[in-house]
């Protein structure tokens, strides 16, 4: 026959600031977690362009963010157009950051 033990809770305001204590590392963690995701832009007005023949990623970069790696710059328009293909239609219309 095994003993069984019982657990009594001799400090009840330990166990509430254990509990406290997690929950506030838990919601500064939460908090610092989605303000990096956020980013560290500000948002702004979207400028539209209508590609024209000839158009690509590459010279829209150069001519809209010359100073920028082009290729940050290309993710980022991707990602705002939900562009499949980095092919672009001229007629097509897209916003750039």
């Amino acid at each position: 026959m095994s003993a069984v033990t019982s657990y009594r809770l001799t400090n009840p305001r330990r166990l509430f600031r254990g509990l406290a204590i997690l929950a506030l590392a838990a919601s500064f963690t939460m908090a610092s977690i989605s303000g990096s995701v956020a980013g560290s832009q500000e948002p702004g007005e979207l400028q539209y362009v209508t590609v024209q023949s000839g158009d690509s990623l590459w010279s829209l970069a150069d001519a809209h963010a010359p100073n920028e790696d082009p290729r940050d710059w290309i993710a980022e328009v991707v990602l705002l157009n939900a562009l499949e293909t980095a092919e672009l239609s001229p007629g097509q219309q897209i916003a750039l950051p």
